[in-house]
């Protein structure tokens, strides 16, 4: 059994139709998936049934503030872009950083960002997002 730690993992990021970056600073990640289901159940039956339908996700990617890092602004900055087109493409990483190797993909929209500062602490930005289309896993 492998046995994966929280610091081997990583996100990649690229605001529209560009190569996925590494975003430095990364603390945690989530990743939400929820799948919608249809009652099948008929008339007379005294058991209910179900389908599946339809799959979405959302999360938060939580990072340490560095200003001198573009992949991370560009991240942050995302939220600002309100005729956003779904376009952003999201890896997530559960260890390493090669593409499509233990890791979920898909595209989406970061959705609000907070930022806070505090007094002998770090300032860390946590934003949250919403999938948009299908969600890829290569774990």
């Amino acid at each position: 059994m492998a046995i994966l730690r929280g610091e081997q993992g990583s996100v990649k990021f690229e605001a529209s139709g560009g190569t996925l970056a590494a975003i430095a600073g990364t603390r945690s990640w989530t990743l939400n998936i929820t799948k919608e289901t249809l009652d099948t159940t008929k008339h007379g039956e005294s058991s209910r049934t179900f389908v599946g339908s339809m799959i979405s996700g959302s999360g938060t990617v939580e990072l340490v503030f560095d200003t001198g890092d573009t992949s991370q602004t560009g991240f942050i900055e995302d939220v600002l872009t309100a005729t956003d087109a779904a376009d952003a493409a999201f890896e997530l990483f559960t260890t390493g950083s090669s593409a499509d190797t233990n890791s979920l993909t898909f595209n989406g929209i970061i959705t609000s960002a907070d930022i806070s500062s505090t007094a002998g602490d770090l300032v860390v930005v946590t934003c949250n997002f919403i999938t948009s289309g299908d969600i890829t896993s290569n774990l």
